[in-house]
């Protein structure tokens, strides 16, 4: 299987339309009265959100270059389809709350801009692999990529019906594994060629002692176990009928057992470490043993996973082009490994480092544990 992070050519091409298929498919199906979201936090206006995707592509591959200004904010040599588009459509520019008092476009335009930016782009996608050539379109892939799980989880959030082609995958029951550690690297290899997000560079050394992680995430049936001996109930679990149910999406139903727990905030899955004398993995630690345990470590399509660290960077950290792609987030935001049923398989990568405010639970996250020291 091709490496998604260094695509290019005809196979760069057919992921961006991919892409941008996957995107329409989780919105086209939605009323106009669905389009029209409440405001909260978490989530967009989806034709603001549609409209920031063709933006971001364009203001990045076909308005460079670019130069940071005396606002601190990225300015484009070449100007936008519209006077405002930046102002509007910019999450930097413009405030998340501010988002619901902008006029904006109606369905029918946002589907034509999508459609006249997407062919756009790939008219001015070049030839050859060279990475710094390729950059941009890497980045904009991507990018439409992380809001296609960003749409998943609204449609969740709002209890809209579920995307028929997104399924739960069960988790096998956990196992301990021992994981030797030494001096180990962490973030992108020097010698590996495609894309990188900046908060993945400059790989670095690693002093890890042995650890002992879980194999795989942690159940239902799992933290089941620990609500029932007082720990706090998840907010999509009910118990009714005699039963424990779970909300998924727009559908109340029997709590799977051999399902991975979500929809957690970081407080909780450290709350079950402490009942099962365990605790939450590194980062580090669980990027070792991604790429070095082989597949008794399962991970990915199944939920983020919360670890133990705060989203920091990397010692000689620089941010890469799209510079408020990390660095804001930096701190007070926690670090997240793995993936989720709802993230394109391009994400699945080891060294991938999401992050989230440590309270999100909108968002499908879960954990798995790790043993404590001796």
């Amino acid at each position: 299987m091709a490496d998604p992070r260094a695509l290019s050519g005809d196979a760069l091409a057919a992921a961006l339309r991919d892409s941008r298929a996957r995107t329409l498919s989780l919105v086209d199906d939605l009323s106009d009265a669905q389009w029209a979201v409440p405001r909260q936090p978490g989530i967009n206006p989806v034709a603001w959100e549609l409209s920031h995707i063709a933006w971001f592509a364009e203001f990045w591959i076909l308005r460079g270059p670019h130069r940071i200004g005396n606002d601190n904010l990225v300015h484009a040599a070449r100007a936008s389809r519209q006077p405002d588009e930046d102002a509007r459509f910019d999450s930097a520019r413009l405030p998340h709350d501010a988002r619901w008092d902008i006029a904006l476009p109606t369905r029918d335009q946002v589907f034509a801009r999508l459609e006249r930016q997407l062919d756009a782009c790939l008219a001015a996608l070049p030839a050859g692999d060279d990475d710094d050539a390729l950059y941009f379109h890497r980045l904009a892939l991507f990018h439409e990529d992380m809001h296609g799980e960003a749409f998943a989880w609204l449609r969740a959030t709002l209890a809209f019906p579920a995307p028929s082609a997104f399924a739960i995958v069960s988790v096998p029951t956990r196992q301990p594994i021992k994981v030797a550690g030494g001096a180990v690297r962490i973030g992108w290899p020097s010698a590996r060629r495609g894309f990188a997000f900046d908060n993945e560079r400059p790989g670095r050394e690693w002093q890890l002692d042995d650890f002992e992680i879980d194999s795989a995430p942690v159940s239902c049936g799992d933290f089941l176990r620990f609500v029932e001996a007082g720990g706090p109930v998840p907010s999509r679990w009910r118990y009714r009928d005699g039963e424990w149910q779970v909300r998924h999406f727009d559908r109340c139903q029997p709590l799977p057992p051999d399902q991975p727990v979500m929809h957690l905030a970081a407080a909780h899955a450290e709350a079950y470490c402490q009942w099962a004398g365990r605790r939450l993995p590194t980062a580090a630690e669980w990027e070792h043993a991604a790429v070095h345990a082989g597949p008794a470590f399962h991970w990915g399509r199944s939920v983020w996973e919360w670890t133990a660290n705060a989203f920091v960077p990397y010692p000689g950290f620089e941010p890469g082009p799209y510079k408020d792609y990390s660095a804001p987030w930096f701190g007070d935001h926690r670090e997240l490994r793995g993936g989720a049923f709802a993230t394109h398989a391009r994400m699945h990568d080891a060294r991938y480092r999401n992050f989230f405010l440590p309270a999100r639970s909108d968002v499908f996250t879960g954990f798995r544990t790790a043993a404590l020291p001796r």
